[in-house]
């Protein structure tokens, strides 16, 4: 078996790593106001796929691997959090910029935390320790939520762009 922190290195997009792990190259070209475009009103946008995307990150790897009380969320930032915001409030609360940034920075950081591990870090159980879960676990389940925000992603930019074959 390869080395797990490779594995989860690779699964978090590190120095190319898994082409399904870049949140951010996902959104290269549309403009701000695409960001929040939605195709109707129950729809998450764009931005929020994003945000959600490196909100779940930073909790899982401060507060669940790591067992951190806190997990430096700006509070602005809880909008990315587990309530539905509509586009239209989501434009008032943040500055797209400074979504953008915070999510290379959360990215940054759990990557800087996972070079860091060893492999018996890995193996360590979390703070439930009734699930059994690992760390390792919990970084995987931590990238494939990101795919699929990713793949949400994918299908609003092939909503917006009127390309049907583009999502995926």
């Amino acid at each position: 078996m390869p080395d797990v922190r490779r594995l989860a290195q690779f699964m978090f997009g590190y120095e190319g790593g898994f082409w399904y792990a870049h949140p951010l190259g996902e959104i290269e070209g549309p403009s701000d106001d695409q960001l929040f475009a939605v195709p109707n009103e129950g729809a998450l946008c764009i931005l929020w796929q994003v945000g959600h995307i490196a909100h779940r990150e930073r909790v899982h790897v401060t507060r669940i691997c790591q067992g951190l009380s806190e997990d430096g969320i700006p509070e602005e930032y809880d909008v990315f959090g587990d309530t539905w915001v509509p586009a239209d409030e989501l434009r008032e609360i943040v500055e797209v910029d400074e979504v953008l940034e915070w999510v290379r920075e959360v990215r940054r950081a759990s990557l800087e935390y996972i070079e860091a591990l060893t492999t018996q870090d890995m193996d360590r159980l979390t703070g439930n320790l009734e699930d059994g879960l690992t760390v390792a676990h919990w970084l995987m389940i931590t990238a494939a939520h990101g795919t699929l925000h990713i793949g949400r992603i994918q299908a609003l930019r092939a909503w917006l762009e009127g390309d049907e074959e583009r999502a995926c």
